[in-house]
């Protein structure tokens, strides 16, 4: 009895083809959102079209602080940023009050004292200059 072995290392991997386990395709991942998109798409819903700048900015500024993690709630908000009672967030947006110049300058002033890594930074650099914006439109009313 002559044993091909030919024929058989074929047949082995015929076999071995047909029970050879499918490669797995990875669905492409969507790149993730940066701060900015999050922030920005949020605000662009229709919760907060309604809201006058000055609102809309220290809202603003509460998602980016919550996204870089320097806040849980708006509690600490109100009183690490705001230097207001823990309520006082929380009341501008539910009565649509326009917040004090003094609640402003607290925020810019308190944004601008923190001192993180450079992503970060840039982030804060930003909202610190839309905050002097702000005061400054609204000191010029005064005038």
């Amino acid at each position: 009895m002559d044993i091909n072995f030919e024929e058989i290392s074929e047949n082995m991997r015929k076999i071995q083809e047909k029970w050879r386990k499918p490669e797995q395709v990875v669905p492409p991942q969507e790149e993730p959102k940066s701060i900015d998109d999050e922030v920005t798409d949020e605000l662009l819903s229709s919760k907060y079209s309604d809201l006058s700048a000055d609102i809309k900015f220290l809202t603003k500024c509460f998602k980016y602080l919550k996204r870089l993690g320097y806040l849980k709630s708006q509690y600490d908000f109100s009183e690490q940023f705001l230097n207001k009672n823990k309520y006082y967030f929380g009341m501008i947006l539910s009565e649509g009050r326009q917040p004090s110049i003094d609640c402003v300058h607290n925020l810019i002033h308190n944004i601008s004292n923190l001192n993180d890594g450079l992503n970060k930074r840039f982030y804060l650099d930003r909202l610190y200059e839309e905050g002097q914006d702000i005061l400054t439109k609204r000191l010029l009313k005064y005038l």
